[in-house]
């Protein structure tokens, strides 16, 4: 039985993605687990890996095509297997309106021709008329090639490289940054953001670093432990409520080449310092290098964005839709402390929690920023 090889949702926000290449031709055999092709979002390329093994028998979208989350972009299966006529929007809100209900959904029904139907209509393929209508391309301008002139998914594809070639189309960085600019201004308008900061003594993280282990490290673990008590800012919004999640997948930002990117460490309440170190470090790489896995860019309820090396005292970042909050860490600096009634000097860091009012107040924040503080400073690494 063919398999379907499905874009994931990646997050809540994410209505369009671009395939930007194809990594297996088809014909190919595949193992399950294998990178099959490259799609890209506003926040970063990802790799769209193979879930089941066999030959790549067809790819159902052309690559440089923009589509929704849940497109099925190919079939994966035995070399004799036939191939169904299949919508590969069927999941989505694209997908075509007729279908065999005594069939897999995923098989569309082929209406007869226009010259079956003796109609004054373009014949045209149940596959083609979806392609063109996406591409906005008029069947009537069509010559086709299939039988009896039938246009076949090959004559649209075809209009479609014409299109591209007529008028050049913005450059991926362009994109990127007109995504990323809608997405910032979307969360602005759409979220009441407030602010509440701390500042906390790092002087028991900086005993305890070793080796390979960054402040990030006893950073997410610190949030995990502030969580416990305070669930309330773990979560997203959803339907107008907020929606709590008891796992803390923290997306940590990172700056790359071709800008900030969100990789998710996934579980973080479960997993010890010397594991998120491990995983932080590899995913760092990855979104740095642009391969990213689609699984590393969904999920996230939380996220934590540290500035790192410098002299910055604090800032304050915009929440990444659909989550409630967001951490925001400033430069780690040497600083006069009262410890005790004396003025001692101490690393320390100023902490400022970016909350949605629709969901969190300030007393709740003001809670998760003190247990915080007492995590970091009384149970570092724990």
């Amino acid at each position: 039985m063919l398999k379907e090889i499905v874009i994931p949702v990646l997050d809540q926000t994410t209505e369009e993605v671009t395939l930007v290449s194809w990594l297996v031709s088809e014909g190919e055999q595949v193992r399950q687990g294998q990178t099959i092709c490259e799609i890209e979002t506003d926040k970063a390329n990802a790799e769209i890996e193979a879930t089941a093994a066999g030959i790549l028998r067809k790819q159902l979208i052309a690559a440089g095509t923009p589509i929704p989350p849940l497109t099925v972009v190919a079939l994966v299966g035995g070399a004799d297997e036939p191939i169904p006529e299949i919508d590969p929007f069927y999941r989505t809100p694209r997908a075509a309106p007729v279908s065999v209900p005594a069939m897999a959904a995923s098989v569309v029904v082929e209406q007869p021709s226009a010259s079956e139907n003796g109609a004054d209509r373009v014949a045209i393929s149940p596959r083609a008329r979806r392609l063109a209508q996406e591409h906005s391309i008029d069947p009537a301008t069509l010559r086709g090639s299939g039988p009896n002139g039938r246009i076949i998914e090959e004559d649209v594809e075809a209009a479609i490289q014409a299109q591209k070639q007529a008028a050049p189309s913005p450059s991926k960085a362009e994109r990127t940054a007109q995504a990323r600019a809608a997405r910032v201004a979307e969360s602005w308008r759409e979220i009441p953001h407030f602010y509440t900061s701390i500042t906390i003594d790092l002087s028991g993280v900086d005993t305890l670093r070793q080796q390979g282990q960054t402040y990030t490290d006893f950073f997410a673990v610190g949030i995990a432990r502030a969580l416990r008590d305070n669930p309330q800012v773990n979560g997203i919004w959803q339907q107008d409520a907020a929606q709590l999640s008891e796992t803390l997948n923290l997306g940590i930002v990172v700056q790359a080449e071709r800008g900030l990117v969100i990789p998710i460490l996934h579980k973080v309440n479960e997993r010890t310092l010397a594991e998120i170190a491990v995983e932080r470090t590899q995913l760092v790489a990855q979104a740095r290098e642009g391969k990213l896995a689609a699984a590393a860019l969904s999920g996230a309820t939380f996220t934590l964005s540290n500035m790192g090396a410098g002299h910055i005292d604090g800032f304050t970042a915009i929440i990444s839709p659909p989550q409630l909050a967001i951490l925001s860490v400033g430069s780690v600096m040497t600083r006069p402390l009262v410890v005790k009634g004396e003025l001692v000097i101490r690393p320390t860091a100023i902490f400022t929690l970016g909350a949605d009012h629709r969901a969190i107040d300030g007393r709740q924040s003001a809670a998760f920023l003190e247990a915080l503080k007492v995590a970091l400073e009384e149970y570092p690494g724990q």
